[in-house]
């Protein structure tokens, strides 16, 4: 937490400088989780709905062009099928999945997206935006459950990287209220560079898609 806090005062010093502005928005994102695999005897069964939410802030080194840092609760996952009997490890034991099951995956993380965002001019009150860059996660939750086994968010932390890391792209539109004030609708994408789980036999990928609902201060 101490170093995150530093890296925000190197930005809004960075910003402060270069005399361009700081922007602060709020976000909800509603998406689609899924995972996908590249073995073959695991695969994607599904996606499931979940929610993104935190703090964004913009800081502009010119009038359209900002660096971006957010901290965000992301929650992720996905529903998997494995042809073979696989074993996931909790805290206080083992729980055994039988092949052809579904399993749903459900995983919380800690968001610390850095980027680039790019604006048009404002026309009309709307101003389009294009955003990209890299979003580290830092896991806080893993459970997973599945109907047809009884289980129920069951603790699975244990088979779970701590750390991953994922790309994003997003556009969308601003429409200014009042003064800097601004509602944020848009489109997001994300997808992981990394095996998310801890398993030898595959690498498992967290990707989502859904909307960027904001209000911009």
């Amino acid at each position: 937490m101490t170093r995150i806090v530093w890296v925000l005062a190197i930005f809004l010093s960075f910003g402060s400088v270069n005399g361009q502005g700081l922007e602060i928005a709020v976000h909800a994102d509603p998406q689609f989780a899924w995972i996908t695999s590249d073995e073959a005897s695991v695969s994607g069964d599904g996606s499931i709905f979940n929610l993104n939410t935190g703090i964004e802030f913009d800081i502009f080194f010119m009038p359209n062009y900002a660096f971006t840092f957010g901290v965000d609760l992301n929650n992720q996952g996905g529903r998997m099928v494995y042809d073979d009997t696989i074993t996931f490890q909790q805290t206080n034991g083992m729980i055994e999945v039988p092949s052809g099951v579904s399993v749903r995956h459900n995983l919380q993380y800690l968001g610390v997206p850095l980027g680039l965002k790019l604006k048009t001019e404002e026309m009309g009150y709307t101003t389009f935006y294009v955003h990209g860059g890299l979003a580290p996660l830092f896991n806080l939750k893993a459970t997973t459950s599945s109907e047809p086994l009884s289980l129920v968010r069951e603790n699975i932390k244990p088979e779970v990287h701590m750390f991953s890391m994922n790309y994003f792209v997003a556009a969308g539109i601003e429409y200014r209220l009042a003064g800097n004030t601004a509602l944020i609708f848009g489109f997001k994408w994300t997808a992981g560079f990394n095996d998310v789980t801890d398993n030898d036999f595959a690498n498992n990928n967290l990707n989502s898609a859904g909307l960027n609902f904001g209000v911009v201060f």
